[in-house]
Parts: C-alpha cells; structure tokens; sequence
C-alpha cells in the first residue's frame, strides 16, 4: 500500500515538501525517488521481506525514506528515539537484519549490519532540498525489487509506546491497520491536507502509523525538535536520563513558524500549548490569524487550561484521545458544546466501538454509570494492533476475548455518549492514554 501511495504522491505533489525541519525539506517527489533507491541498497544488503528494520535516528529526513524503503521490501520498520531507554537491550530484543543510526549510536548494532549517517550540515540560508546526502551509504543506483503481492495483515511498522506506565512497549501494526487509519483520515480523496507542525518525534504514531494519510491528502509535515521532543513534558517519563521534564522550545519560534507556513490546525500536549498560551499571554507575540482551531494530545487537558487556550486564541479547542495499541479512538469536535472539551474526551469516531467494563470484563449497563459507577476503557476497530512484538502473554493480556482492547484507562460513558476519564486501572498491560489527533478532522 504504501508503495502506490507515495508513487502517486509523488506524481501528484511533486516538488511540494512533504517533510521541512526549517533547514531542509524532502520533497513528495524525493521521499519516492529516495525510497526506492535505498530499498534497492537495502535488498543489495539482504534484507527481505518479513525482515526488521531498526532505525535508530534524530528527526530529519532520513527516518521517512528508511521507513518507506523498508516498506517497498515488505520489511518491518522500527522507530526509536535515539534516547529510547535501554536502547541496546532493545535492539537485541528486535534482534533486526539492520540497523540504521548516526556514529554515536553505531555499537548498539552490536555486529548487525549497519548503515551509518552522518549529521546532515544545514543548508546555506535554511530551505534547501533533501537529495539523499547522508544516506549515501544506503543509496544503489538500480529500481528496487519488483511490488508485492497485497497481504492485509502483513505487518508494517513497530511503535513504542510512550512508556509512561513502565518499559516502552513494542507495538505491531500491518497493512490492514494502517488501511484503516487511512480510511479514517484521508478517505478517497486525494490533497486537502493544510500544513501541521508535528507534536511528536517521527518514531511515534503520528508519523508510523499515519504516513499513508500524509502522503494522500500530501500534507507538509513541519519539524522542530525541540518542540517535538518536549511532548513527555507533564507526561512521562521524567525517566529519560539528565531530563528534568522541563519543555525546552522557544515559544516565539513556534509561533512564527505557525505564522509563515499558514498552520491551521495547531496540535499539541498540555504543557507545549500551555507554554504557546503563556508566549500570547506575555504579549511576546500575537497568535497567528491562521490558527484555526487546537487538538490537545498526550495527556489530560485541565477545564482550565481549555478555557484559556479558546479565550487567548480565539479558536475552537478539541480533546483527542487514543492508546498507543487502539491506533484510532475519540474526540471532540470544533462545533462540539464547549464543555465537551472540557469536562470529557469526546465520542468515537465512526468505525470505533467504546466499551466500559468491570473488573470481570462485564459491560457496564447504562444505569450503572448514570449511578455514578467507573469501570476500564477499551476501544475496538479495524486499527486496533495485531499485538506486541513477540509477545503472547502481554497480547493475552491486553484484548479481550472479544478484540477490545484494553486501555488501562478508568472512566464511563455519560448519556450523551461522551467519555469522563477519571485515572488508570492499577497494574494495567497497556500503554498510558494518548488523547492523540487524527491527521485530519
């Protein structure tokens, strides 16, 4: 699938950037031309369909071409972090054909095949097109091997979870999942997509999980990494070693970026919009007349912190709610009442079950909960995983019999068919909740 799509991304979009770190972008037509070229120096390398592919990158526009390369092979991408705790126990859990990452981190293949990338040198004045300069070492001047029959449940991506309750997990999603993302958020139709500044590093479910949405509505996909490295603020894990859980962005930068590149949809966690919120309320800069409404992501958005984003901005605020296993799950919408917002995490969106249940696993009766009774979240549809990464126990663990799959979440459903969390379920197998955007609303 994601074959076609970039082949026809690149044919529609061309030279529009499909991803910019503000000092380089990657062209639609680029990120094909450059896929291709490194799956053909991945399958000179070995690596064959069912193959793991760990990369093992800061973010730029090496991640997007390795991922899409290994997909053009039928290999599985795994993203991490380059500070993923214990990376080296990690990759010898994955145990990958190969793995891509800069010098620093070249000892953790610990004799796997390596590809090694250098740091990418800014290009002069900022702005310049990405031509595959630090991937020389993968690149092979030669078509990649020839498409692949479709198989639905042929696994595609790993993404760790957050890793906010315990250890990052390892999730599984296949083609069928991400067909099911991409109906939810591009359907049949092709462009449409305005300009977003990513929330999150490119390992995570915004961009592994979603790239056939990015690529069919041919949305530009900002990078700064510091703000995107900052989403765990407030969240987790302060576990990342010598981090203080301190957002580390200029606000004023954010801003005017969000400004120039006309971002309409700004998405981010409590503590990055807090932060943007409080630039606005120190009058440091004036919000961009582009901005048009905010989804808050990642954690819990306090009624308070609603309010002042909607009043200090102007625009609609939406909740987003998800786990990293669920891969689709809730939301409010712009034209939502707005205590919507601020007192629930929204209703499922069209395809997505939602289920409250006991400790039992009995659903819970709509009298129950209109008497005040909580039991745990669990969401089903067409994206939810396929498991952990050899895994069983914590698959058993995680789905119910009935293929929900448990979020570890605590909350119950009003009657209006609105989500109210109210804490996690002690000891709970999934990751912790991430009220995460849908690529387009």
């Amino acid at each position: 699938m994601l074959r076609l799509l970039a082949a026809e991304a690149a044919r529609r979009f061309g030279a529009r950037a499909a991803f910019d770190t503000g000092s380089v972008r990657l062209s639609f037509a680029e990120l094909d031309r450059l896929s291709d070229r490194v799956a053909a120096g991945f399958a000179h390398r070995g690596v064959r369909m069912g193959d793991l592919v760990a990369l093992v990158l800061p973010d730029g526009p090496e991640f997007p071409v390795c991922h899409l390369a290994a997909a053009k092979l039928g290999a599985v991408t795994a993203g991490l972090t380059c500070d993923h705790p214990r990376l080296a126990e990690t990759i010898e859990r994955l145990d990958p054909a190969i793995v891509v990452t800069g010098p620093a981190h070249a000892p953790i293949a610990n004799g796997r095949d390596l590809v090694i990338v250098p740091p990418l040198a800014p290009a002069g004045g900022g702005g310049g097109e990405y031509r595959g300069e630090t991937l020389r070492a993968a690149l092979r001047n030669e078509p990649p091997p020839p498409p692949l029959p479709p198989d639905p449940l042929r696994p595609v991506a790993i993404v760790f979870t957050a890793g906010t309750t315990g250890p990052p997990k390892p999730v599984v999603f296949a083609n069928r999942q991400l067909a099911a993302i991409r109906a939810n958020g591009a359907g049949a139709r092709w462009g449409g997509g305005d300009a977003r500044l990513l929330s999150r590093p490119l390992p995570y479910v915004g961009v592994m999980t979603r790239l056939p949405v990015l690529l069919q509505t041919g949305r530009t996909s900002h990078i700064i990494a510091s703000w995107a490295c900052s989403w765990a603020a407030g969240v987790g894990p302060a576990a990342r070693e010598g981090w203080d859980g301190e957002p580390r962005f200029d606000a004023v930068r954010v801003w005017h970026l969000l400004e120039r590149e006309r971002v309409g949809v700004l998405q981010g966690t409590p503590v990055q919009l807090a932060t943007l919120a409080g630039a606005v309320g120190e009058a440091a800069v004036d919000p961009p007349a582009f901005v048009r409404m905010v989804l808050c992501s990642g954690a819990p958005a306090s009624a308070t912190l609603v309010r002042m984003l909607r009043e200090r901005l102007g625009v609609p605020v939406c909740n987003r709610y998800l786990c990293t296993e669920a891969g689709l799950g809730l939301g409010t919408g712009p034209d939502d009442p707005a205590e919507d917002a601020e007192e629930t995490v929204g209703r499922p969106r069209p395809g997505i079950d939602v289920d409250v249940r006991d400790a039992g696993g009995r659903p819970l009766t709509r009298e129950e909960m209109d008497r005040g009774e909580a039991g745990e979240v669990l969401l089903r549809s067409q994206a939810v995983m396929s498991g952990y990464f050899r895994d069983p126990g914590a698959d058993a663990r995680a789905f119910a019999k009935d293929g929900f799959v448990r979020t570890g979440d605590q909350g119950y459903i009003d009657q209006l068919g609105r989500l109210h969390l109210i804490g996690r379920i002690s000891g709970s197998n999934t990751s912790n909740p991430d009220k995460s955007a849908k690529e387009d609303t």
